[in-house]
């Protein structure tokens, strides 16, 4: 984009933060909404964006920092693809440290997406969370200023870390432009177990050394099973495994299943949040919505309890089985479970409850308007449609 341009495009792709500075200054002086993607695997995510005055392409903004070649952290642009920062870090024998879904891996994700948007994969039982490995941050906010720090963005987040502040913002407090994330040592060796049905899940999660991740698998029509998968050096991987074949019978070793870290690509997508504990019940009432509402139900998820419920071929009255799902698993309570829409049809966000009881929605509202008072980034997509 040319800065003595007079008007400002619909559509921009900037190379550099100073470039990014100026358009955002611009849109927000001309009250333009602003909607953000890289790799746009997210982009059916959340509600969908009303279309915005500015459409920015992070893209332009792919390049990753030179460093160390066996360094403990690399620095890349948000327009960075996740496969090219685990390609660069399998030269030294590393990955990045937080587990992040394989399928959007694939589809292209940028560095700034992921962050955006929480990505998670199941492994997270003996790994951090994204936001936990993402060591330093730049951001663009919403008038255009430049800021490294919380503080930078406004004086009253003095004290708050900026990557905690935007990370899971889904592009609606402030602009992801560059960040710095830990990475790890690439486990020796993997190997999975399938065991059928789901009890053995709890057992697993409460070993002395739990698996790697553990995941329940319910397809539509089918009894569930546990896959189980352990990594780390040979030895240790054998001794796990074997104990795992020792405890449970039904257990056999299996390849890595081709769903495995994937979404199952469904019509409608429910998260759904489950006390450990109360799985077995989830499990049962899956089965039970599954024969009252007449559509294909696919569970899959940890056994921690973060599952994604995903609602087969409603090719009518999509609005209507997503209702009937969501205030179904709401009437077990918060204190149990919590259930939100996570991908629909456009029209299907505007008749059902998405989100439902959302404690600390408040909050998310008061640092939005505190970031962004006037509102023009990516306006709805956040949590709680913030």
């Amino acid at each position: 984009m040319s800065r003595t341009a007079a008007e400002l495009p619909r559509l921009a792709s900037p190379d550099s933060n100073a470039e990014l500075s100026e358009l955002m200054a611009r849109a927000h002086a001309e009250s333009r909404t602003v909607t953000v993607f890289g790799g746009g695997t997210a982009f059916d995510d959340h509600p969908p964006a009303a279309t915005p005055g500015l459409l920015i392409d992070m893209t332009g903004l792919a390049e990753v920092a030179e460093g160390p070649a066996d360094g403990p952290t690399v620095r890349a642009e948000a327009g960075a693809k996740l496969s090219a920062l685990n390609g660069l870090a399998a030269r030294s024998g590393q990955e990045v440290r937080a587990d992040l879904p394989d399928d959007r891996i694939a589809a292209g994700a940028s560095l700034g997406g992921m962050i955006a948007t929480a990505a998670a994969g199941p492994r997270h039982l003996h790994r951090p969370r994204l936001a936990e490995t993402v060591v330093s941050m730049t951001s663009v906010g919403a008038d255009g200023t430049i800021a490294r720090t919380a503080d930078g963005l406004s004086p009253a987040l003095a004290g708050r870390e900026l990557p905690r502040l935007l990370t899971g913002s889904w592009g609606t407090r402030a602009i992801i432009v560059a960040a710095e994330i830990e990475l790890s040592m690439r486990p020796a060796a993997q190997q999975f177990v399938w065991i059928p049905g789901a009890e053995a899940a709890a057992a697993l999660l409460g070993a002395r050394q739990p698996p790697a991740a553990v995941v329940i698998e319910r397809p539509p029509g089918s009894s569930p099973a546990t896959v189980a998968l352990c990594e780390g050096d040979e030895d240790l991987v054998e001794a796990d495994i074997g104990r795992i074949l020792d405890r449970f019978p039904a257990a056999s070793l299996c390849q890595r299943p081709d769903w495995w870290s994937r979404r199952a690509r469904v019509p409608v997508t429910i998260s759904v949040s489950v006390d450990p504990d109360f799985v077995p019940r989830l499990l049962s009432a899956v089965t039970r919505l599954e024969d009252a509402i007449g559509y294909p139900l696919r569970l899959r998820g940890s056994a921690a309890g973060f599952f994604e419920l995903g609602i087969g071929a409603p090719q009518t009255e999509p609005g209507i089985a997503a209702r009937v799902v969501l205030e179904h698993l709401r009437t077990f309570g918060l204190h149990h479970l919590g259930a939100r829409l996570v991908h629909a049809p456009a029209s299907v966000w505007d008749e059902v409850d998405a989100w439902g009881p959302l404690p600390g929605r408040a909050g998310l509202q008061e640092l939005k308007d505190l970031l962004d008072p006037r509102g023009p980034l990516a306006p709805g997509r956040g949590l709680g449609g913030v």
